[in-house]
């Protein structure tokens, strides 16, 4: 009974490594194997059991676009992705100030109306 469930934790790990794409170290530190030549192990074992999925035709056609694509286009994703970042980055700085803002309105008003507005780290 226990080698049935410790092969199909394994055929589990191995459809987990077929689908997801990810490496056999990846793999092996994920599931907190030993070593990641055991998933090699696993693959040559089981390969007539656990078949690799095939990946979506998509992924190829992405892939073709994205090494085709030309030195200006990249120059362009690349500036607009860097406008995002500082779009992101003042709001969160705005964010925070917001936040700042807050907790010294709550101090002063505790202070003011000398009553504990904020809930204490052991209150049920």
């Amino acid at each position: 009974m226990l080698e049935l469930q410790e092969r199909s934790k394994t055929q589990s790990v191995l459809r987990d490594y077929y689908s997801s794409g990810m490496s056999k170290r990846a793999c092996a530190r994920k599931y907190k194997l030993s070593y990641a030549s055991l998933l090699s192990g696993w693959i040559k074992k089981y390969e007539n059991v656990v078949k690799p999925l095939s990946l979506p035709s998509e992924s190829s056609q992405e892939e073709s676009i994205m090494a085709n694509r030309s030195k200006e286009n990249y120059r362009e994703e690349n500036a607009q992705l860097k406008k995002r970042v500082k779009e992101l980055e003042k709001s969160l700085s705005f964010s925070r100030l917001e936040t700042e803002a807050r907790d010294l309105l709550i101090t002063r008003a505790e202070e003011y109306f000398n009553i504990p507005i904020r809930k204490k780290s052991g209150a049920k």
